[in-house]
């Protein structure tokens, strides 16, 4: 098995170079965010501390590098059940695409689309894709330079050396 590199970045000890990539790119969105602010006792499914807590949209998110086993999309269906808040199940690093949230029946696109999260306190809802397809024109139409750009921080960001992205 291969082990993740902690990554210190932001003031956070992250598990996982991707998970610190994942908050530079939500820092350059602007979307506010706690990394592991508590763990939870789900009963049956397990103990459960997902990785960010997104305060202003009210969702919890899993950063993995693959898929969820059933184990972790079980655990995320539970902690969405008690919290009533959905769990994005973020897969890979941060791209033009949309990801699936656990508690809502919907896709998520992170984006800066109509300034949702910002002034409205949520995430641009892309319906009618279903986990694993290709995202329509139509959704990735709606990627400005903005997102380009955090996508294009977040994946170029160096942490060997003491650098900072």
């Amino acid at each position: 098995m291969i082990r993740a590199i902690e990554t210190i970045y932001s003031g956070y000890r992250f598990r996982s170079r991707l998970e610190a990539r994942w908050a530079i790119y939500f820092d350059a969105l602007g979307i506010q965010y706690e990394y592991e602010p508590e763990g939870f006792d789900l009963g049956e499914a397990g103990w459960y501390l997902p990785d960010f807590y997104l305060p202003r949209v009210g969702m919890w998110a899993e950063v993995k590098r693959v898929p969820l086993t059933p184990r972790e999309r079980k655990k995320a269906e539970a902690l969405s059940q008690q919290s009533g808040e959905p769990v994005l199940m973020l897969v890979g690093l941060p791209d033009k695409r949309s990801y699936w949230a656990c508690g809502t029946g919907h896709d998520y696109v992170l984006a800066h689309h109509h300034d949702y999260y910002t002034t409205e306190n949520r995430f641009f809802c892309a319906t009618g894709i279903d986990e694993g397809d290709t995202p329509t024109e139509y959704v990735l139409d709606m990627f400005g330079d903005f997102e380009i750009r955090a996508i294009l921080k977040a994946k170029q960001a160096r942490f060997e050396h003491g650098e900072r992205p």
